[in-house]
């Protein structure tokens, strides 16, 4: 459990660090909506990842009573690996250039009037649905499944992997907390940053990601 653990953290600290849009709606949900709007988006995240997880958990885990788990372990990383990659470069293709202002998913414009509810499905379909986070939660669980074969321990890891994943998306709900009545401008100006460095960040961390599970996969084949 503790190998699986240890080799599943940089992806998820890789995630934790691509989720820069859900670390903007959720800096923007705990500084114009009640903070239980906040905590359900993080629920939902956080949710999401693991329900994610434990769909390809199963699938691998079912797939290995069949079969050697040698290869297609390594074909799956490489597969995974080439994918960030692929996203990387778009994502960087896409970055505003010098004096552009980015563009935000029209669910952020929807954020001021955000309830509950919403707020948890929205961070539940984010974590699970979007391609990005499912490459990235696809190859945490793999890497899990590939390092013990005990489902109790696989769970573990996973739940492990979803907290440090989710980290930076729940940092805002945090700062609320220890900074009270200062957290709104300390908040704005990290959501502003976020805002402009969000593309650069992501590509950057979806490249090294994909080249370390390109390495990963081609060294198992």
């Amino acid at each position: 459990m503790t190998t699986a653990i240890v080799l599943s953290l940089p992806i998820a600290f890789g995630l934790a660090l691509a989720a820069m849009p859900m670390v903007m709606l959720s800096t923007v949900l705990i500084t114009t909506r009640p903070a239980r709007v906040s905590y359900a988006f993080v629920g939902g995240w956080v949710g999401g990842l693991i329900a994610a997880g434990a769909v390809v958990l199963t699938v691998v885990d079912v797939i290995a009573l069949a079969a050697e788990p040698t290869w297609w372990v390594g074909a799956l990383k490489l597969t995974l690996g080439v994918l960030l990659v692929v996203l990387a470069v778009r994502k960087w293709r896409a970055r505003p250039r010098n004096g552009q202002d980015p563009t935000l998913p029209r669910w952020m414009a929807a954020a001021q009037t955000m309830t509950e509810a919403r707020a948890l499905r929205l961070g539940f379909l984010l974590a699970a649905a979007n391609p990005k986070n499912l490459a990235l939660v696809a190859a945490g669980a793999t890497v899990i499944a590939d390092a013990t074969p005990r489902v109790h321990e696989q769970v573990i890891a996973l739940i492990v992997f979803a907290v440090v994943a989710s980290l930076t998306v729940g940092a805002p709900a945090v700062v609320r907390v220890a900074l009270a009545d200062s957290a709104d401008r300390t908040l704005d100006a990290a959501g502003t940053w976020m805002t402009r460095h969000n593309a650069a960040i992501m590509a950057a961390v979806l490249l090294v990601l994909g080249v370390a599970l390109i390495g990963n996969g081609a060294a198992t084949l």
